[in-house]
């Protein structure tokens, strides 16, 4: 399966540093992105198509997500690229075991 990489949404990025600022937690600002950046990837990155191709649903798709909380809030901070972040997004996709514990 191939994941297209999808333009960086700099607008999510750009509305995190007035919250980093204020010296969130992780918790707080990851799930802030928990519906943003998944909704983002899914839809206007394109990936729903070949992830339901799949099997992944959307909630199995937050599954996966949820597992790169760290990840996201590198990438939030620029400690992380987007080609990078995503690239670590799709080998947790593709890992045989994380997929059936994912998907039953």
């Amino acid at each position: 399966m191939k994941l297209t990489i999808p333009p960086e949404p700099t607008i999510l990025k750009e509305q995190t540093k007035g919250t980093a600022e204020k010296k969130w937690d992780i918790d707080t600002l990851s799930m802030w992105f928990g519906n943003r950046l998944p909704s983002y990837l899914w839809k206007e990155g394109g990936w729903s198509i070949p992830l339901k191709l799949e099997g992944y649903t959307w909630q199995s798709f937050l599954k996966i997500l949820s597992l790169h909380k760290k990840e996201i809030i590198r990438w939030s901070r620029n400690a992380l690229s987007w080609k990078e972040f995503l690239s670590k997004v799709q080998e947790t996709i593709k890992d045989p075991v994380i997929k059936k514990v994912v998907l039953g």
